[in-house]
C-alpha cells in the first residue's frame, strides 16, 4: 500500500446493505470516518484507496469468508486491527482467531455502542 492512500477511522465489510448502513451511520455520528465494502474483493480494492485504522468484517460473505478476507488483508496492511463479527461461528476457536490476527469477535447482532467502545479502544492502542 503506498501512502498516499486517504486514511480512514474503520473499514466496514458488511453483505447486509441495511445492517451496513446502520453500523455506519451509528459510527459516523460518532465521529468516526467510516468507508463501507459489501464483499471480500469489494473491500480488497477499496485498500487500493483508503489506509483504515480498524477493519470491522462480517465471517459471512458472498465471496470470502472473514478468515481469507483477514488475511489477505492483513498482506496488504500489516498487523492492521480486525474485529470479526458474525451470528454463526461456532467452527473457529478464539485460539484460531488470533492466531490468524483478528483482534476481537462480536456475535452478531453486534450492540452498536460496544462496538464503538471495542473500536475507539483499538484506535487508541494503534495511536
Amino acid at each position: 500500500m503506498t501512502t498516499s492512500n486517504t486514511q480512514c477511522d474503520v473499514l466496514l465489510v458488511e453483505d447486509d446493505l441495511d445492517v451496513g448502513t446502520a453500523m455506519a451511520s451509528y459510527l459516523a455520528r460518532h465521529g468516526l470516518d467510516v468507508r463501507t465494502a459489501h464483499s471480500g474483493s469489494s473491500a480488497l480494492y477499496l485498500l487500493q484507496k483508503v489506509r483504515p485504522r480498524v477493519a470491522i468484517l462480517d465471517f459471512r460473505l458472498p465471496d470470502l469468508d472473514g478468515v481469507q478476507l483477514s488475511q489477505k488483508i492483513l498482506q496488504q496492511v500489516p498487523n492492521l486491527p480486525i474485529i470479526m463479527m458474525s451470528g454463526a461461528i461456532g467452527e473457529l476457536e478464539q485460539a484460531t482467531l488470533e492466531r490468524i490476527g483478528i483482534k476481537i469477535f462480536v456475535n452478531k447482532p453486534v450492540p452498536l455502542r460496544s462496538l464503538l467502545r471495542a473500536i475507539l479502544l483499538l484506535l487508541k492502542r494503534s495511536s
